[in-house]
């Protein structure tokens, strides 16, 4: 699940003292930890589960959860999943805003700068995500955040209005594209292909019946299967029954371009809806108390209007559905479960993301509150670092790396990652600021738009207009973030 990089004013260190921003929102840094920790709780699983479930392990399948600690359990569970992803690529389409401002900037110099440093940024997150998608510890989303942020330069400086009706279209019409795509083309990767039934011939049929259509092979593979579910935890990939076995880097689940846009687990078609989202909102004025409310509630109206029509549709509604055909599913259209990449799902998911950030804005506006949500935007401040180190972290785990007397690591690597996590971030960046992964991302970004956009009307260019209402960061405060 992902990530969100947050980035600097658009101006660089000489920009004029006029133009400096407000004080930072702390509530959106506080969304942006909200996020990542709904990542660690996704991909490493709800703190405290075996207390509160009994000791029953949540992913054993066959053993019923019950009562009220196990249903605590399933719901955050499917609280963050998918959601989290979703609520990084809204704060992402807010962090572009946040650069580039409400109106263009006063020169062509600028503008360019900003368009520089967001595509050095896009790279790095590339680059980082390839990265760790090759340790095969989890399904990496930084590479295609990189990606989304590489789509969304053409479209900084373009009108509300327009925005507004291209986040329409691309809600409406890119999870269609998405679902055609994953039925139609022949792909590796996260979705097995579909064959046509004219490609099936004559030997594939010979084949099939020599194997499963054999009772006697089907009857020694169930057999084998069975005798691996008790096999007392040992590892089936291993001759030896553990993970030693397993290979410590992985080059099949590498996304190329068609994974980018349409069939990987966060395609662009669909998660550049929440990314123009995020733009919207963020030019409406995050400062307003009035749009902080109306945050809320119009992000509760959405999350109702999507999860519901998947509830009516799926539900009472279904009779009115038509047949499934041979290789596409009606139903499929209207499911709104985590990373279903439905327009349903969409709606829901850009309900609970604006809900979430005029929750985290609203809490933020007393100073007790601001001092208790510190913890929270400090990880929020250095998403990147953290988010990056997490996925190693499960490496680790996985490849069983830890050394012997690290055996806690491997028991409680939710709880423990969460309190490291809220310590660190708060202790680094009360004392020494941006993050160690954020503070080169913003050193190499500033540098590559100087080397590239070379232009002397940057003395005399008019101050950069901006939207008083918008959120930047500080200039002392960190600026990349994943």
């Amino acid at each position: 699940m992902a990530v969100v990089e947050a980035v600097e004013p658009a101006g660089d260190a000489e920009e004029p003292r006029a133009v400096r921003p407000r004080e930072r929102l702390v509530g959106v840094d506080a969304a942006r930890g909200v996020a990542l920790l709904g990542v660690f709780i996704a991909h490493m699983g709800v703190p405290l589960a075996l207390l509160l479930t009994g000791g029953v392990d949540v992913h054993d399948t066959e053993k019923e959860i019950e009562g009220l600690g196990g249903t605590v359990v399933e719901w955050i569970s499917i609280a963050v999943s998918g959601r989290s992803a979703a609520l990084f690529a809204f704060l992402a389409g807010i962090s572009l805003v946040l650069l580039a401002g409400r109106s263009r900037p006063g020169t062509r110099t600028e503008r360019n700068r900003v368009r520089v440093r967001i595509a050095v940024r896009a790279l790095i997150l590339v680059a980082i995500g390839y990265g760790l998608a090759v340790l095969g510890s989890l399904a990496v989303i930084l590479h295609f955040y990189g990606v989304f942020f590489l789509l969304a330069i053409p479209l900084l400086w373009l009108r509300t209005r327009h925005l507004v009706a291209l986040a329409v279209a691309v809600a409406l019409i890119g999870p269609q594209a998405t679902l055609a795509a994953q039925y139609l083309m022949p792909v590796d990767g996260w979705f097995q292909s579909v064959s046509d039934e004219e490609e099936w011939t004559e030997k594939d049929e010979s084949e099939w019946a020599s194997t499963w259509g054999d009772p006697e092979w089907a009857e020694s593979k169930e057999a084998y299967w069975s005798s691996l579910e008790g096999s007392d935890g040992e590892d089936p990939f291993s001759e030896e029954g553990s993970l030693e076995g397993m290979p410590l880097f992985t080059f099949d689940m590498l996304e190329g371009p068609l994974d980018f846009l349409f069939l990987g687990l966060y395609p662009a078609a669909v998660f550049m809806a929440y990314v123009l989202a995020g733009m919207i909102v963020a030019r409406t004025g995050l400062r307003s108390r009035r749009v902080r409310l109306w945050l809320v509630g119009a992000g509760v109206g959405m999350a109702a209007l999507g999860y519901g029509s998947s509830w009516l549709l799926l539900g009472p509604l279904s009779r009115f559905l038509p047949e499934d055909g041979e290789y596409v599913s009606w139903w499929s259209l209207f499911e709104a479960y985590s990373h279903s990449n439905t327009t349903v799902e969409v709606v829901g998911n850009t309900g609970v993301a604006m809900a979430v950030i005029g929750l985290c804005l609203l809490m933020a506006e007393t100073r007790p509150a601001r001092i208790a949500l510190y913890p929270i935007g400090a990880i929020g401040a250095m998403t990147l670092t953290l988010y990056t180190a997490h996925g190693v972290l499960l490496w680790a785990v996985y490849g069983t790396l830890l050394p012997a007397w690290a055996w806690p690591v491997e028991t409680y690597t939710v709880e423990i990652t969460l309190v490291v996590s809220l310590v660190f971030a708060t202790v680094w960046r009360l004392t020494l600021g941006a993050g160690p992964m954020e503070r080169p991302t913003t050193a190499i970004s500033r540098w590559a738009a100087r080397v590239v956009v070379r232009d002397g009307s940057d003395a005399t260019a008019p101050a950069v207009r901006r939207d008083p209402a918008v959120q930047e960061p500080a200039a002392n405060e960190p600026a990349a973030k994943e």
